[in-house]
């Protein structure tokens, strides 16, 4: 289960990462194991959490059937924690959901 969790890690940690290419909002990835966040800022520069986005985004996966969970003592954090027992088909899909309403809601 711990190789699988570092994998799972892996896997969302390194779409996430190639998100914040496209998305400047992104303004950090990180966590461990199969735990990863990723925070929501305004700008990247003076780390402005964007909690109104982060609804925003959660509101538009929870629309396409994705349940997400955001965090943070703002709101603008979104937690990632799938089961060990996720497929890779089944990250990736979830993680294409959440990219397509992350671009419907920049």
């Amino acid at each position: 289960l711990a190789g699988r969790a570092r994998a799972i890690g892996e896997r969302l940690t390194g779409r996430l990462t190639s998100m914040t290419e496209r998305f400047p909002q992104i303004g950090e990835v990180r966590g461990r194991g199969a735990m990863i966040a990723a925070e929501l800022v305004t700008d990247r520069e003076t780390k402005e959490p964007a909690a109104a986005l982060a609804g925003a985004v959660n509101k538009a996966c929870h629309e396409r059937g994705l349940v997400t969970l955001t965090c943070g003592t703002l709101g603008n954090v979104f937690r990632f924690l799938p089961p060990l027992t996720i497929t890779d088909e089944l990250l990736d899909e979830g993680l294409d959901v959440f990219e397509e309403a992350f671009a419907a809601s920049v």
